[in-house]
């Protein structure tokens, strides 16, 4: 870890003040994708920060690079990343009675895409800045956090009891706003498996481990008053591997904490859950996914069309459900099983790089906030081909890191371990 740290270091110095104005440039964009929601009221304001902060530079980087032609060669793991977002473009082509042109649609592959190099030079350029940025991000997600469940339950005095009341915002104008309660629940357990990974860390000494077990705390606490299933099942997993992955005492003594407060939790809301279990079969997607299953005859292969409406009418209520409260359903829907092939086939890669660099303390960080976006992604997320918001935190920030991790050997990797 310190010999990639200075190796950074190094790279950043050698580069001279565009190398610098660059990283300063990546570091405000890279923390107003984390925490722009908690403090910049504008969607369109918060996005456009974020092009100019993160993404311009990684496209001039990349055109400087392709012009002189002295990048580097690309990292296999890329490509089906790089595959799949063509594909996912390339499916505006046949989607019919869309809302949105398919140039506009299309061009959301070249922002990731631009996003992953972004993440890349900052990783690799200065790793603690990088790290540094991360962290400070978070912290002001937890703030935000915080003070919406104090002003909510403490200011407005909500109510405490199973569903009466769920969280999605501070209260205030658009500060902190996430618009729908499972949105809002997603987004805050992608933030707390990165700060209870922070907590577990080797190098982190008591006093900051206990400051990260409070947002952690926090978070968790306010993913659990937003009653969103899927985010609660994929913080409680992805908990779970950030305790093996990390496999120290502090680690299973949150463990052991942990399953008693779960028990507790278990035993006072016993009935809520039997309800869920039996009445709203835990998900309550069954009907939105027999629509999907009854729409796609013919269409298996390509989908209908990045663009096609989803447009499933509950009977009686005659409510719309504009997506198949699926990541997987949706992609194959909108892109077909080709697109959901390539995305697993990078997911694969992933797997696979994760395993080798197992020891590698950002593999540690990385690996359960990814496991927390699959989980979260079978019944409620519905794309991850966006402009940038939410998902690109949730899903779209642990695979940037893992892609950015650069091949080593595994005894190397042991020993940048032990030296942290």
């Amino acid at each position: 870890m310190k010999a990639r740290e200075f190796q950074g270091n190094a790279q950043a110095v050698q580069g001279g003040w565009w190398s610098a104005v660059m990283l300063w440039a990546l570091a405000v964009g890279f923390f107003v994708q984390i925490s722009g929601k908690v403090w910049l009221v504008s969607g369109s304001g918060r996005n456009a920060q974020i092009y100019l902060w993160l993404l311009l530079p990684a496209l001039i980087f990349s055109v400087y690079k392709l012009v002189t032609r002295k990048g580097p060669k690309p990292d296999l793991y890329y490509l089906p990343w790089a595959l799949f977002l063509g594909w996912v473009a390339l499916s505006t082509l046949w989607a019919t009675d869309s809302d949105t042109s398919a140039s506009s649609l299309a061009k959301r592959g070249l922002y990731i895409g631009l996003y992953l190099v972004a993440i890349h030079l900052l990783f690799n350029r200065h790793e603690v800045f990088f790290r540094r940025t991360l962290l400070l991000g978070l912290v002001m997600v937890t703030l935000g956090a915080l003070a919406s469940l104090i002003y909510q339950y403490g200011f407005l005095q909500r109510p405490l009891t199973y569903r009466a009341f769920r969280i999605d915002r501070l209260g205030i104008g658009d500060i902190a706003n996430y618009g729908w309660p499972v949105a809002a629940g997603i987004f805050h357990g992608a933030v707390a498996t990165w700060a209870l990974g922070v907590a577990l860390e080797k190098r982190t000494n008591l006093r900051q481990a206990l400051f990260w077990l409070l947002c952690f705390a926090v978070l968790g606490l306010y993913v659990l008053l937003t009653y969103t299933r899927g985010a609660w099942i994929g913080l409680i997993a992805s908990c779970a591997v950030a305790v093996v992955i990390h496999n120290n005492r502090r680690s299973w003594l949150l463990m052991a904490s942990g399953l008693l407060a779960l028990s507790i939790a278990m035993f006072v809301w016993w009935d809520r859950l039997v309800f869920e279990a039996t009445h709203r079969q835990l998900s309550g997607r069954g009907p939105i996914w027999d629509y999907f299953f009854s729409s796609m005859p013919g269409n298996w292969w390509l989908g209908h069309g990045l663009g096609t409406p989803f447009h499933y009418v509950w009977p009686n209520v005659k409510v719309v459900s504009p997506h198949a409260h699926s990541l997987y359903l949706q992609q194959i829907y909108d892109s077909g099983l080709i697109s959901l092939m390539l995305l697993l086939t990078g997911l694969m890669g992933l797997f696979y790089k994760a395993w080798t660099l197992r020891s590698e303390p950002w593999v540690r960080l990385a690996f359960p906030s990814l496991i927390f976006a699959l989980i979260t992604m079978l019944t409620d997320v519905e794309r991850v081909f966006t402009r940038p918001g939410d998902y690109w935190t949730v899903f779209w920030l642990p695979v940037a890191i893992l892609l950015a991790l650069p091949l080593r050997v595994k005894s190397n990797a042991l020993k940048a371990s032990s030296s942290d």
